[in-house]
């Protein structure tokens, strides 16, 4: 029942943010140029590539290996079989070639355990670079959102000076008059003082925003056709626990984990595999022409079955054996902790939309209270009933609640993209598919 109401409230924010007017850019189409321009998304693709060739390199061990050598040139002799020997030459030209073809026949495991060690590899490249994509495109939404935050809360602020300029002229008219007083006219310039400064504190922040956005994209904002962005509600589980779930089956940097443990793991078998001997098929060919003085052509062919095995090379192979089997374990304690902080990931990105979903429905009614008393406060005043402070605090009160109400919708969209995100699930097509423009001006004029 809670996540019904959950939904409910995100969806009818939606509804409400769907009669705003819409600009002609979308940020889907910024987040498309993002991952087909950003350089750390383009290294994670090249990562991949590079793991899939290590793989193609680990299955040539299951192969046939075959060398080729030859030589040509001069040799000369000297020894006592050719001294004593009456008319052979000492030296003359010589000609060999030899191919070598072997077969691994028994390893220990080393050669499977290498292939099954570079195709999970490949597998935790792919899961890291998932994940970085997914990161470049959170950064893209935080940047994107946040040039529109700033822009929106300027716009409050411009609105709020309007306001109070247009109430120090209807007190100025009022001393003129005989009517008011010049004390109220001193307190309109003051809040008009106040309000300056914090739209320059905003505009300071714009410019902020502005640079965390070229930054991130590579180019300036074009404002002016920027647009707000739907939310994607529809891809939101029904529960915290379900989400905990999705993030544990998918999030890539839990995969990642999980097959880093795995090649640590194929790795300790390698190791060990070292202490078992080396069996090879080997066929081979030689040709020989005057090779050691010995006039004459030579020709040798074998098919043979050979085996190595080492039984003593300095404890080597237990320390590496050793070495293994510590990083098999430090690998499932690194598994575990990210398992924990992608649990805490998920659990914080839905209390933060949670909490700013439950904002958003007190903010807007205390927006919708804030002005009914201003505008109360307005006609009192104009009536002669009411202080000039007075209607200055209620306009403050309008402009706060104002304030806190769109930074309510940017955080419920900014979560929204977090929960996805801590799941395993920000792509650039899911962070296209939202229905609604939730981060609309929250009040019209």
């Amino acid at each position: 029942m809670k996540t019904k109401v959950f939904l409910c409230g995100l969806t009818a924010l939606s509804l409400i943010a769907a009669t705003q007017p819409v600009w002609a850019a979308s940020m889907a189409e910024e987040l498309r140029d993002l991952v087909n321009t950003h350089p750390q998304v383009s290294a994670g693709r090249k990562n991949v590539s590079s793991a899939e060739e290590q793989v193609n390199k680990a299955f040539g061990g299951y192969l046939p290996r075959v060398d080729l050598k030859g030589d040509a040139g001069y040799e000369y002799v000297d020894n006592p079989t050719r001294r004593d020997t009456v008319g052979d030459p000492f030296g003359m030209g010589r000609d060999t070639a030899s191919v070598v073809a072997t077969q691994v026949l028994y390893d220990g495991g080393a050669t499977a355990s290498a292939y099954e060690a570079a195709k999970l590899q490949k597998d935790a490249v792919s899961s890291d670079s998932s994940a970085t994509e997914q990161s470049v495109l959170l950064q893209g939404v935080a940047a994107y959102l946040n040039v529109l935050r700033q822009r929106e809360l300027i716009n409050l602020s411009r609105q709020n000076e309007e306001n109070i300029k247009r109430q120090l002229n209807l007190e100025n008219e009022r001393v003129q008059r005989g009517s008011g007083i010049a004390v109220d006219v001193l307190q309109a310039k003051s809040r008009l003082q106040i309000s300056k400064e914090r739209r320059v504190t905003v505009e300071g922040a714009l410019k902020d925003a502005v640079s965390t956005y070229e930054q991130v994209y590579g180019r300036k904002p074009d404002m002016a056709s920027m647009r707000m962005p739907g939310v994607p509600l529809e891809l939101l589980p029904p529960s915290l626990d379900d989400a905990i779930k999705i993030a544990v089956a998918n999030n890539p940097a839990l995969e990642s984990a999980k097959k880093q443990s795995a090649v640590a793991s194929e790795q300790r078998d390698a190791a060990e595999a070292d202490y078992m001997p080396r069996v090879n098929l080997e066929a081979a060919a030689d040709y020989e022409h005057n090779k050691n003085t010995v006039i004459g052509v030579r020709r040798d062919y074998s098919v043979l079955v050979t085996a190595n095995w080492n039984v003593f090379n300095g404890f080597a192979t237990r320390a590496n054996t050793a070495r293994a089997a510590y990083d098999y374990a430090a690998s499932q304690d690194k598994q575990v902790y990210v398992h924990r902080k992608v649990e805490e990931q998920t659990k914080l990105a839905w209390q933060a939309l949670e909490t700013a979903r439950q904002r958003v429905n007190l903010l807007q009614n205390a927006v919708n209270i804030a002005s009914e008393v201003y505008t109360s406060r307005i006609k009192l005043r104009e009536a002669g009933k009411e202080t000039a402070i007075n209607v200055l605090d209620a306009e403050n009160e309008v402009f706060n609640a104002r304030i806190n109400l769109t930074a309510a919708l940017f955080d419920a969209n900014m979560a929204t993209y977090q929960v996805l995100q801590a799941m395993g699930q920000l792509s650039l097509a899911n962070a296209s598919s939202g229905k609604g423009d939730i981060l609309a001006s929250p009040v019209a004029d």
